[in-house]
């Protein structure tokens, strides 16, 4: 009989003091036996010290990183080292809904693909993102889906899970800087042999707190983004190459 896979919720947090204690417990209340962490990535209000009131472990930056790329370098090194077959990222904000956590996490605890990414374009129910953030959402989409060759919506969605394959390359091989373009990630993980697949999800609005993705950074985002995405398909021979060690 095959044993269990040891999941890990990692939950991504900067400055989320009004809405962690109502994340954690949603994922507390709907919890199939996965282990749960706080990455607070260098918050300055009281979002570590609710965590842990909560009895969750708390991986804390001294300093906010800059960038989401960052802190999920930090949740792959934690789930390398402590030996996950499975990680799930999980936003602080109260946008993501635990109920909808098995959806995410059995395509890969199947072994059908290596990442899982949840969509709310899919079946377009919910919180949708504003006018802005899906332009970029859909033009990198469209890109990532034509390099890929998998079919893509909702590539920025932070409610994604992780094989140990991914888990190890990210957490022990990969010593590059990633930055904060989740196109970025993905072609990567392509590159090095990784499947991906979407599942539909249900999103809500940000229960409390200010977005860090401003009206600037709306702007500035496509254009970053083009660079990182050429500078990933300049990279693309070196990380097949790397594919041979996973």
């Amino acid at each position: 009989m095959q044993n269990k896979p040891k999941i890990l919720i990692a939950v991504l947090s900067f400055n989320e003091a009004v809405n962690i204690e109502a994340t954690l417990d949603d994922l507390n209340k709907n919890n199939f036996g996965y282990d749960i962490v706080v990455i607070d990535d260098g918050s300055n209000d009281e979002t570590a010290v609710i965590a842990k009131k909560n009895g969750v472990p708390v991986v804390s930056h001294c300093i906010n990183s800059g960038n989401y790329s960052n802190a999920a370098m930090t949740y792959f090194l934690y789930a390398y080292r402590n030996g996950y077959d499975i990680l799930c990222q999980f936003d602080g904000d109260g946008q993501h809904q635990a109920i909808q956590l098995k959806k995410i996490i059995d395509p890969v605890a199947h072994g059908e693909v290596d990442v899982v990414i949840g969509s709310r374009f899919l079946e377009k129910k919910g919180f949708q993102s504003f006018f802005l953030r899906r332009i970029g959402i859909s033009m990198f989409s469209k890109i990532d889906s034509n390099i890929t060759g998998t079919k893509l919506t909702d590539v920025t969605s932070g409610f994604r899970s992780y094989s140990r394959k991914v888990i190890t390359f990210f957490g022990h091989t990969y010593k590059q800087e990633l930055y904060d373009n989740t196109s970025q990630f993905l072609l990567i993980t392509h590159y090095i042999g990784g499947k991906m697949k979407e599942v539909p999800i249900e999103m809500r609005a940000r229960q409390g707190g200010t977005s860090l993705f401003d009206v600037w950074k709306s702007v500035t985002f496509p254009l970053k983004g083009l660079i990182i995405v050429l500078g990933c398909m300049l990279q693309e021979k070196k990380l097949k190459g790397k594919s041979t060690l996973l």
